[in-house]
């Protein structure tokens, strides 16, 4: 007889197809391989082979024929994709936001990082309000230029945002940023434990976490520079942590 604690019928054999989805959405931007996928789920090479294969079919992973790499396929883009109007993901921070923004009194933003670059879902306003704000809901930026980006972009390795850097260059240069500056806010990232800048009379503060087991979000508090300079910075990250266990995840 089956117990409470027995899988259900195929239930193990979705739990470890979609196993292997994870891994390979973790390595989108540069790919997986096989080997790579085997140990790190712990399936024998014939079984992750096998459904790697029937993934393929679904279009949710897709291989590089040269490279034999691994990387999410059109049927997975495409969830990612419809999935953008978030009701669900914004469902689930606003009542954070809107706490927040009730006791920083300024703007909260909720932003997801798609591959190289950050999309802005959210924003809820607080009592001081910069009616500017609205206007970057539903941008998408590359990682680096937003509080929030930097934040995400902190959460990986100096190599990492090496690469990204110089895939990119083109575009950071057009924006005055070199690579020596994008390290050196993702070091000072780290070492604060939040990102933070303030330019251009405005400053914010950032903290990202795990969505799962594969995607990151982040959380952004805006305001002027003359409302949120360094000094408040703490104050306000640590505000947003104490909010962590409500969304399930942590900076």
């Amino acid at each position: 007889m089956q117990t409470s604690k027995s899988p259900r019928p195929g239930a193990q054999s979705i739990e470890r197809a979609m196993g292997l989805v994870n891994l390979v959405a973790r390595h989108h931007d540069q790919g997986i391989s096989l080997q790579a996928l085997v140990q790190a789920s712990g399936l024998d090479r014939t079984t992750a082979w096998r459904m790697l294969g029937s993934l393929q079919h679904a279009g949710l992973v897709e291989r590089d024929a040269p490279s034999g790499l691994y990387t999410l396929g059109v049927q997975a883009t495409a969830w990612g994709a419809a999935s953008l109007g978030q009701a669900a993901l914004i469902r689930q921070c606003q009542p954070v936001m809107k706490t927040l923004a009730r006791l920083s009194g300024d703007n909260v933003f909720l932003v997801l990082r798609l591959g190289d670059y950050s999309h802005c879902l959210h924003l809820e306003q607080g009592a001081h309000a910069v009616p500017s704000f609205r206007q970057t809901v539903g941008e998408t930026r590359l990682l680096g230029l937003g509080v929030a980006s930097i934040a995400m972009l902190a959460a990986l390795d100096d190599p990492a945002v090496q690469q990204h850097h110089a895939q990119h260059r083109d575009a950071y240069e057009l924006e005055g940023v070199t690579r020596a500056q994008l390290m050196r806010w993702v070091q000072s990232t780290r070492q604060r434990g939040f990102a933070y800048r303030n330019t251009a009379g405005i400053a914010a503060v950032g903290l990202h976490w795990a969505l799962g087991q594969a995607a990151i979000a982040a959380l952004s508090i805006g305001a002027s520079r003359v409302r949120l300079p360094l000094s408040r910075a703490p104050e306000l990250a640590a505000l947003m942590r104490s909010q962590w266990p409500v969304l399930g995840g942590g900076a």
